[in-house]
């Protein structure tokens, strides 16, 4: 509006000055040009009839015949009172002339010679008088023409002269209307742009003055409304970035008891001598420990932030890992899971971590909103093939979506949850949906309730490499049937005979179990409390294989492996790690450690055995549930 008004201000402005110009000297020219018209047209007329009048006798008596002659109406209305007098004056002198001269014609017809001389003498002192008057009009005809001019010339300057204080009326009115501009319109812009920047740069607190009721002020209102909740939603990230941090540090602190419980467990199991209610206690403990292990790594899986990697993913194992994660909440919420997984579901080309986080967020919004009706609460996943795409729906038996909701439902902060809800959830899930190639999007239920499609393309057959976890290694149950069943432990083999092994582990409870179990299957291990420790016996007796974990006191595995590097790369090349927090290997300025080579805990002996003997062979580190950071 401000733009608009200064437009409109300064058009007029420009158009007022050639109007005004048109009104101040148009009138004086125009009436100039019309008296000098005017005038000119009547003194012809009076002209030719004193001309006609000095005629031959035969014109006189035309003249006696002629009618009067009147100035024309509409130009004797240009004439000022002097000069219509003079002019009618004029006219009636030369009217008295002719008819003198009428008089004098017809003495001469009738033979009347006195009368005609006495005649002629008046006709002459009536051309003396007629002369006069037409001399008389003429200077008054001058007079008023010169008068015309001097009114023209007075309105040029006055015209001139306001033309010239219009013109630094103008020039003093710019300042004015720039001042207007940079207060209502560039201030209000600038403030916006440097706000602007400073969130491009990470500053959230930033405010900017409202300084009106116009749509910069109603902007600049959306913008402080704007930071003010990206500052609460960054406030929340931050506390959810933390709790990332805390929970990456209790895991490694949680992974080595249970590695811990699973190596005593696992070396009970392969004692000989322990009962079938042993065995059978031992097993159980493995299955918990497992089932721990699980759920810790899919939460760190899941709170850790990653580069995007775009794999083959198959849909059915990120359904399977995210109800896992959730999975507790169904039976404290009562809440019975249906639906069918397409056996023979496609692969599609997506980040599985990313797409673990949408069906994740799915289901937590599904449980969020059962948990508002009473039971039965029902939730059901599915997963189809169809036209060369996959999708995968979450529906329960809620309240719903309203109607007014549901088409700003995938919009930044927009949710139902009131408080207790970020608003980015859906709006971010649908993010990664649309970078993988697909969509996100509430389907209308009949009934109650509501459902999300997750829809993606299927990869092609030349696509990136599957994500598909490779199955997991036998367990000792598994690999040794008669230990789950409670029967004695057969006479084992020794595959790692004549393997010298390093286990370098700050913790006893985890460190001990391990080289218990390596001794007996033929491995000569020899153990540190550190990484200094490890360096002295490794510079004293090198090793085939050295264990290494990433955290430990004093100098951790990381450290250790640049030394070692520095030192003797060949014995960097024969190092395996071991760490329940993998996110030490991402920090600036750390050695690049090759993925294969971490062992995430809690690792199984019989995996570990597998790995020393793949590794010490020179396989390397591929497959396994070791072999990728969880």
């Amino acid at each position: 509006m401000t733009l608009l008004a200064v437009a409109i201000a300064a058009g007029t402005y420009a158009a007022a000055l050639p109007v005004y110009m048109f009104f101040r000297v148009s009138r004086p020219v125009l009436v100039l040009g019309s008296l000098t018209e005017a005038i000119a047209s009547v003194g012809e007329d009076l002209a030719r009839r004193d001309s006609v009048l000095d005629q031959a006798l035969m014109v006189a008596r035309g003249l006696a015949r002629r009618s009067r002659a009147e100035p024309d109406s509409v130009a004797a209305a240009l004439f000022s009172l002097a000069l219509r007098a003079a002019f009618a004056r004029t006219d009636e002198a030369l009217s008295r002339l002719a008819s003198a001269l009428t008089e004098f014609v017809e003495a001469l017809e009738r033979g009347r010679v006195p009368n005609a001389t006495e005649t002629l003498i008046a006709v002459e002192q009536l051309v003396r008088i007629a002369d006069h008057a037409k001399d008389a009009a003429a200077r008054i005809a001058r007079a008023d023409v010169v008068a015309g001019q001097r009114e023209l010339r007075e309105a040029v300057d006055v015209a001139r002269r306001d033309t010239i204080i219009w013109l630094i009326v103008g020039v003093l009115f710019v300042p004015a209307l720039a001042y207007v501009v940079r207060r209502r319109v560039w201030r209000p812009l600038s403030e916006l742009e440097n706000g602007l920047a400073q969130v491009a740069d990470g500053d959230l607190t930033v405010g900017i003055p409202v300084r009106g009721a116009d749509e910069l002020g109603r902007l600049a209102e959306h913008f402080n409304a704007m930071t003010r909740i990206l500052r609460d939603r960054a406030e929340e990230q931050g506390r959810f970035a933390a709790a990332g941090e805390l929970l990456a540090g209790v895991a490694h602190e949680v992974n080595n008891p249970l590695m811990a419980i699973a190596a005593h467990a696992e070396n009970r199991l392969a004692d000989p001598a322990i009962d079938a209610e042993q065995r059978g206690e031992m097993t159980q403990i493995l299955r918990q420990v497992r089932r721990a292990t699980k759920l810790l790594r899919g939460l760190l899986r899941f709170v850790r932030a990653t580069e995007r990697e775009v794999t083959s993913v198959n849909l059915n194992d990120v359904v399977r890992g995210a109800l896992d994660l959730v999975s507790y909440r169904f039976g404290v919420d009562e809440i019975t899971v249906g639906g069918q997984l397409d056996a023979h579901l496609p692969a599609v080309a997506g980040d599985a971590i990313k797409l673990e986080q949408v069906v994740v967020n799915l289901l937590s919004n599904a449980i969020d909103a059962l948990h508002a009706i009473n039971p039965p609460r029902r939730l059901t996943v599915d997963t189809w093939v169809e036209d060369a795409r996959v999708s995968v729906a979450i529906g329960d038996n809620g309240k719903g979506v309203a109607p007014e909701i549901a088409p700003r439902l995938f919009r930044p902060f927009a949710t139902t949850k009131g408080r207790r809800g970020t608003g980015l959830g859906l709006y971010i899930s649908r993010q990664i949906a649309r970078e993988a190639g697909g969509d996100l999007a509430l389907v209308a239920l009949p009934g109650l309730g509501a459902r999300f499609v997750l829809t993606l393309p299927v990869v092609a057959a030349s696509g990136p490499r599957s994500s598909t976890p490779s199955p997991p290694p036998p367990s000792p149950s598994a690999a040794s049937p008669s230990l789950a069943e409670g029967a004695q432990a057969p006479q084992v083999a020794q595959p790692l005979a004549g393997l010298r092994v390093l286990i370098v582990e700050d913790e006893e409870g985890v460190r001990g179990p391990m080289a218990r179990y390596l001794t007996r299957r033929g491995a000569v291990v020899d153990q540190a409390a550190d990484g200094i420790e490890g360096l002295t016996r490794l510079r004293a007796q090198p090793a085939d294989v050295v264990l290494v974990d990433l955290r430990m006191p004093r100098m951790g595995g990381i450290d250790l492996f640049a030394q070692l590097e520095d030192e003797h790369p060949d014995m960097a090349a024969r190092v395996l790690f071991l760490s329940g927090d993998v996110s030490q290997l991402a920090q600036s300025g750390n050695t690049p450690v090759p993925r294969e080579r971490v062992l995430v805990k809690p690792v199984e002996l019989f995996e570990l055995e597998r790995r020393i003997l793949e590794f010490a062979r020179g396989g390397g580190g591929e497959g396994g549930e070791g072999g990728t950071p969880g």
